[in-house]
């Protein structure tokens, strides 16, 4: 019987309104042009990342919008549209958000980007650890408690200088149903620096089954880096939505800010849950579909 409900809804299909189109599960024929497209747009990363960082001594915040470009065009190939709220970052802050996939590097540099700290098993991803490091992410050991204390201070001299610092405080993906206990430690960047705490909540959209998270983004698990890329080259464009909560106060203290955020996130996601319902891609015009309908509307009356 289980099986027989997953095959339904494998073939369920949801209409955009006022559109010739559906939303269906995944497809091998979306690979043929989404893996040469996403092949070549990550050849070009390397000289754009070489120009624009790699060879300067720092980055300022006017050589990060060569990878929010970047990171705009990735999302568009992968099929990923953003719904945000909220306002997004356009000066120092330290972006909290919940953690679901490597995806949301992409979603926030391409909002408002600005250096990331991140795990350190991530300096060793091939192409991406590299590209990592030239973008200036700040790799955390969680296991070295000293060298983790040096990169909160390398990233709260980032915030002093103005830029933006992007942490995801759970440490860890989850699946996007649920937000895991956010650590204190990266909020005493904001604490000694004097800078806001932004709270930012992540949640990827599944169409076919609305108020439900998506199961294909999650990177969680024993999941491969190839493997998820290899699904996700399949999959059925979908919807990521970006809420930017209200800003917190650093005079807080570090645990009170990791709870605070916590909290805020969680509600977030709570309420797009509960008033969750179909989150329609937004219609693309073009002009000469559009002058047909209306030449048919005006002679037809239809």
């Amino acid at each position: 019987m289980k099986q027989d409900r997953r095959r339904t809804d494998a073939f369920r299909l949801i209409p955009y309104p006022g559109r010739f189109q559906y939303r269906s599960g995944p497809r091998f024929y979306r690979r043929i042009w989404r893996l040469p497209m996403l092949a070549g747009h990550l050849l070009l990363a390397f000289p754009l990342a070489w120009w624009t960082y790699a060879r300067r001594k720092k980055i300022d915040a006017g050589s990060l919008r060569a990878f929010r470009w970047w990171s705009d065009v990735a999302m568009a190939i992968l099929g990923i549209r953003l719904k945000v709220e909220g306002t997004p970052p356009e000066e120092a802050v330290l972006v909290a958000a919940n953690h679901v996939s490597y995806l949301d590097i992409l979603a926030l540099a391409s909002l408002g980007p600005g250096q990331f700290i991140a795990k350190k098993e991530m300096q060793s991803w091939p192409f991406f650890g590299l590209l990592a490091d030239w973008l200036g992410s700040l790799f955390i050991d969680r296991q070295d408690a000293r060298a983790s204390q040096r990169i909160l201070r390398q990233a709260a001299d980032v915030l002093r200088e103005g830029r933006i610092v992007v942490v995801f405080p759970e440490g860890t993906t989850s699946d996007g149903n649920s937000v895991g206990e956010f650590y204190a430690a990266p909020f005493e960047a904001a604490v000694s620096s004097g800078v806001p705490v932004l709270p930012v909540a992540l949640r990827y959209e599944d169409l076919l089954h609305p108020g439900e998270a998506d199961r294909t983004c999650p990177f969680i698990g024993e999941d491969s880096l190839a493997g998820h890329l290899w699904r996700l080259m399949a999959a059925a464009p979908l919807t990521l939505r970006v809420h930017f909560l209200p800003l917190l106060s650093p005079e807080a203290g570090r645990r009170q800010l990791a709870c605070d955020s916590h909290r805020l996130v969680e509600d977030a996601l709570r309420k797009m849950e509960q008033g969750a319902s179909v989150t329609y891609l937004k219609e693309k015009h073009h002009p000469l579909r559009d002058a047909w309908v209306s030449w048919r509307r005006r002679h037809h009356g239809s």
